[in-house]
C-alpha cells in the first residue's frame, strides 16, 4: 500500500471512530421508567418511584388529580403491569392516601419486547381484586384496551414548562375496542406522555405532558 493510500485509510478509520454513535430507536426502551421523575399532564401529576408489590421489586407510577389517586406497578422493564391500587376519592369523603382496592395480575398484561411499525399485538391479563374495605377477594380480568397496533416511532413536539421540547423517537401505539379508539405516545423514562381518546372519529379527550417537576 502506498504511503498516500495508507494515510487516507488511517484518516478515514480515525474519523469513523470519532463520529458520534446514534442509537437506533428501540420499541422496548419507550416503556422504560426512571425512578425520580415527576411530571404533570393537563389532568394529573405522575410520580415514578421504586416500590415493592406482591413481594417483588417494582416501579410504581403514582397518579393524582381531581381528588382521585391511583398507583400502577410495573416490572423493571416498564412493559409488564404487575397490578394497581385505587385510592379513596377525597371528594366523596374517602381517604386518598389508602387503597380501596388492589388488582394483582398473574399473568400480567405485557407489551412485547419488539414490534415493527404496523404490527398488531394483543395485551391480556387476569388475577385477583382485593377490596380492602369489604375484606373480600374476587377474580378480575384486565379491563384496559387490548387490541394494539404499533404505528411507529415519532417525535413528539410539546410545550413543557412554557418552553418547546421535543421527545425523540417515542413509540406511537393505537388500540381499539368496538367503536372506541385510543392513541398513545410513550417516551423513554417517562412512559406515556400523550394520549387521545376517540369515539368513532370524534375526539373525546386529549392529554399530554405539560410540566416536569423532577428529572
Amino acid at each position: 500500500m502506498s504511503p498516500v493510500l495508507l494515510r487516507s485509510t488511517l484518516a478515514f478509520a480515525l474519523s469513523a471512530l470519532a463520529a458520534p454513535a446514534f442509537a437506533a430507536a428501540d420499541f422496548a426502551t419507550c416503556f422504560s421508567l426512571t425512578p425520580g421523575l415527576r411530571f404533570s399532564t393537563g389532568d394529573e401529576t405522575l410520580t415514578i418511584e421504586k416500590a415493592e408489590f406482591a413481594g417483588q421489586q417494582a416501579i410504581r407510577v403514582q397518579s393524582a388529580g381531581g381528588g382521585v389517586g391511583t398507583a400502577a406497578y410495573y416490572d423493571a422493564s416498564g412493559r409488564q403491569l404487575l397490578g394497581q391500587d385505587r385510592y379513596g376519592i377525597s371528594a366523596w369523603g374517602g381517604d386518598a392516601s389508602r387503597p380501596v382496592m388492589t388488582d394483582t395480575f398473574k399473568p400480567a398484561p405485557t407489551f412485547p419486547q419488539t414490534a415493527r411499525p404496523g404490527e398488531r399485538f394483543v395485551i391480556n391479563g387476569s388475577g385477583e381484586r382485593t377490596h380492602h374495605v369489604e375484606e373480600t377477594v374476587e377474580p378480575v380480568d384486565y379491563d384496559g384496551f387490548n387490541d394494539y397496533t404499533f404505528v411507529g416511532f415519532e417525535d413528539v413536539e410539546a410545550t413543557v414548562d412554557d418552553q418547546p421540547r421535543t421527545f425523540k423517537d417515542t413509540c406511537h401505539v393505537s388500540a381499539t375496542f368496538e367503536d372506541n379508539r385510543m392513541e398513545a405516545w410513550y417516551a423513554p423514562g417517562f412512559g406515556r406522555i400523550k394520549f387521545e381518546r376517540y369515539m368513532g372519529e370524534e375526539l373525546l379527550m386529549r392529554d399530554e405532558i405539560e410540566a416536569i417537576h423532577a428529572e
